[in-house]
């Protein structure tokens, strides 16, 4: 009788372990994911002051920085009539630029295969759009 009294207090002392650690990890993943929602998000403002179609297959846009706060240029996203957003990094005319700081006015341009219509940016939760011009 005693062998099994032993092994009872075996098996709850190893649910008792097993329970702590799972509480142990609940309580992290809580501190955690309490801490990622205190990351304040910049609050950029880019403007998007011109986009103008060559006829070709070009499209030249204007870009102003009329925030308080440097941008990086890989987080500002261009959509032309709704498309895929890409990535303003890498366009020409400089691919090399990294940053557009407050009062910078930038010009790029990208190559479509048809005339658009309007393009938009989008910066995190700011966006700003304008119709092409010919």
């Amino acid at each position: 009788m005693s062998g099994s009294s032993v092994a009872a207090m075996i098996v709850g002392t190893v649910f008792i372990v097993i329970f702590a650690s799972a509480t142990v990890l609940m309580v992290d993943s809580i501190n955690d994911a309490t801490i990622a929602s205190q990351v304040e998000l910049p609050d950029p403002e880019i403007t998007l002051v011109s986009a103008v179609w060559n006829g070709a297959d070009t499209l030249t846009y204007t870009i102003t920085n009329t925030g308080p706060e440097e941008v990086q240029i890989a987080h500002i996203f261009i959509t032309v009539d709704n498309d895929t957003p890409i990535s303003c990094s890498g366009l020409s005319p400089n691919p090399n630029l990294d940053y557009i700081f407050p009062g910078e006015t930038i010009t790029a341009s990208a190559s479509f295969g048809s005339s658009p219509a309007r393009v938009f940016l989008v910066v995190f939760e700011y966006s700003s759009s304008v119709a092409v011009t010919a």
